[in-house]
């Protein structure tokens, strides 16, 4: 049982952020907490995980309060409840004088809030915020700085302290050891295994102890197929097939369809050898085992009807390698992006990729399906369409013009999906077309990266030394040597994503007629350049800002994203940053820019609050 004696008194002396909280499941007398400290030799980002200690919250609620997606969302049973591990990238930074490992999130503040209920109800007082117990303003965004850790080799768990927890019972929860937990927990060295309710600890996890699977129609549970550990299943549709690592029941059977053995359910044994085939075929050598979770397989019949045989008036987006369309299945609203079979190659990156990726600011992929001439991916629909149509002539695509946190917001969310293909993914994937028709916006205009048709994996080791066959990427956005030399690697999206934030700033597009040259392009590139060229690149910046934003902006946050734009803007690659790095450096202007709109008291002509977005 966690202790409460006498010792209280040396609770006192300790350096601590104090929050007062109690809740019927959770009563917190003295939430002690002290970030895990880091320096600038030690890891600066990882995966971390947060234990959050249910309140009755459904797993979507936490996904948007934890700003993540639910499939980086694990119940995990803790006496008789369930509980949930969050997986979240951690960042070694610097938060107003102590440095430490912390989480970023935000939180719309809604009718009856006070800090104190939601650090109890939600964050369960692992937040690195104080102030009273005042109610909020509601529709105001709170930023929320929640504490996490990163260590050599284990994940590192932030825990609370609850009633009956003793040090033993949650080492044996998350796999860990007294001495383990000790280790981390420098308050403990003055009373080795004195814990109280409360306290804020970290907890090195080898791997979660007792899980509760998902619920729903297509459950997470992991299917073992034949003799083979994680035998991989493929899709093989027009000739081709498609692998994917099955962790999924369906109800739904595999069958392969393929213009030779239509209509016949193959075995495993089967499957496999196809796979080999393929990738016989392909000389795809770094198409091998598929380490995430299978998609659904769809019937042609099923998308078809889903979009009402891909009427013209359900097409929602045309691109290099397929048409987009709208549709409903199941009361579950779709983006069918329908491919010709010549396009296979497309097709199996996309699905490769996103097989492996889940993240909120990554396009899920939820299924595929294949006919004899094309074939089929099916997406989450993103209802707000593209940052593309946001930002260029929006009144005329029947969207208002985004305000200044909600760029700010939209760059965060790229970023953050970005560096998540490059770091925190298994294998390193370069997107090689990131640009603002590939930044997908939902119904509160937060951003998802999509179109994964170009992205190769790239190896962490030899990254400079990776390079192609021929020039792929859209005009405007392509690094110089990409063009010169054809190599690859992941700061070719960094340079993409500095020509997005010029465009966040501007609202022009990335390629822009000349007015001495009409019948020459000039790149936004070379307009960035020219600011930092300037005696006064203040002033040179202010002359471009996006006029749709009326004068209505921190000039000084925009000064610093349009530092980083340069910055990606290098034209030495081993000169430009790390998306991990955009991704702290955004998300200190993001909460610089909550605070410059909150001192605003919503008298901007484009306040937003985020909560709708504009």
């Amino acid at each position: 049982m966690a202790q409460i004696t006498s010792l209280h008194l040396l609770l006192i002396l300790l350096p601590t952020t104090l929050f007062t909280i109690s809740h019927s499941n959770l009563s917190i007398k003295a939430s002690l907490m002290y970030p895990f400290t880091c320096a600038q030799d030690s890891i600066q980002t990882c995966n971390a995980s947060l234990y959050h200690i249910s309140t009755g919250l459904k797993i979507e609620e936490l996904a948007t309060f934890y700003n993540t997606n639910t499939s980086q969302i694990t119940p995990i049973s803790h006496a008789t409840n369930q509980d949930y591990l969050i997986s979240v990238p951690c960042t070694c930074r610097d938060m107003n004088g102590t440095f430490g490992y912390f989480y970023d999130s935000t939180y719309n503040v809604s009718m009856g809030d006070t800090s104190t209920n939601v650090m109890d109800r939600i964050y369960n007082g692992q937040a690195w915020n104080g102030g009273d117990d005042g109610k909020l303003l509601v529709g105001n965004v709170v930023p929320i700085h929640l504490l996490c850790g990163c260590s050599n080799s284990p994940t590192v768990v932030t825990y609370t302290v609850q009633e009956q927890d003793t040090l033993a019972g949650i080492a044996e929860l998350l796999s860990s050891s007294v001495d383990g937990i000790e280790s981390l927990n420098g308050r403990m060295t003055q009373n080795p295994g004195f814990i109280d309710v409360g306290w804020v600890l970290f907890v090195p996890m080898e791997k979660v102890g007792v899980v509760t699977p998902k619920e729903g129609k297509r459950s997470n549970t992991p299917i073992i197929i034949g003799v083979v550990a994680s035998v991989s299943v493929f899709l093989v549709a027009a000739g081709v097939a498609v692998v994917c690592f099955i962790r999924r029941n369906t109800s739904r059977q595999t069958v392969v369809q393929d213009p030779k053995i239509m209509g016949k359910t193959l075995s495993a044994k089967n499957m496999v050898s196809l796979h080999n085939q393929y990738l016989q075929r392909e000389n795809m050598k770094d198409a091998a085992v598929f380490e995430s979770e299978r998609p659904v397989t769809f019937s042609l019949e099923e998308v078809e009807e889903a979009t009402g045989n891909f009427d013209e008036t359900r097409k929602i987006g045309e691109g290099g390698y397929g048409s987009v369309y709208f549709g409903i299945l199941e009361a579950q609203e779709l983006a069918i992006k329908k491919m010709k079979s010549s396009k296979s190659k497309e097709f199996f990156a996309e699905l490769k990729v996103l097989c492996k990726v889940h993240h909120i600011n990554v396009v899920e992929l939820i299924g595929y399906a294949c006919g004899e001439d094309h074939l089929y991916l099916v997406y989450e629909f993103v209802r707000n369409g593209s940052l593309n149509d946001h930002l260029h002539d929006p009144l005329l695509k029947g969207h208002q013009p985004l305000s200044w946190n909600a760029r700010a917001q939209i760059a965060l969310d790229a970023a953050r999906g970005i560096e998540y293909i490059h770091d925190h993914t298994k294998a390193q994937y370069v997107h090689r077309d990131i640009k603002t028709s590939n930044i997908l916006l939902d119904e509160g205009l937060r951003a998802k990266v999509g179109d994964f048709g170009l992205a190769k994996l790239v190896e962490r080791s030899s990254e400079e030394d990776c390079f192609v066959t021929h020039l792929v990427g859209t005009p405007g956005y392509l690094p110089p040597e990409s063009v010169r030399e054809l190599q690859m690697t992941s700061k070719t999206d960094v340079f993409a994503f500095g020509v997005v934030l010029a465009e966040l700033i501007t609202g022009q597009r990335a390629l822009i007629r000349d007015n001495r040259e009409p019948n020459r392009m000039k790149s936004l590139t070379s307009i960035v350049y020219e600011i930092f060229r300037k005696e006064e690149p203040e002033n040179a910046l202010e002359a471009v800002i996006d006029g749709n934003l009326k004068d209505s902006y921190p000039i000084e946050e925009v000064y610093k994203m349009a530092e980083i734009a340069g910055w990606c803007l290098n034209e030495e690659p081993v000169n430009r940053p790390e998306m991990r790095d955009i991704v702290v450096m955004l998300s200190q202007i993001m909460v610089a820019s909550v605070e410059w709109e909150a001192s605003l008291g919503g008298k901007s002509q484009v306040f937003s609050g985020i909560l709708n977005g504009r």
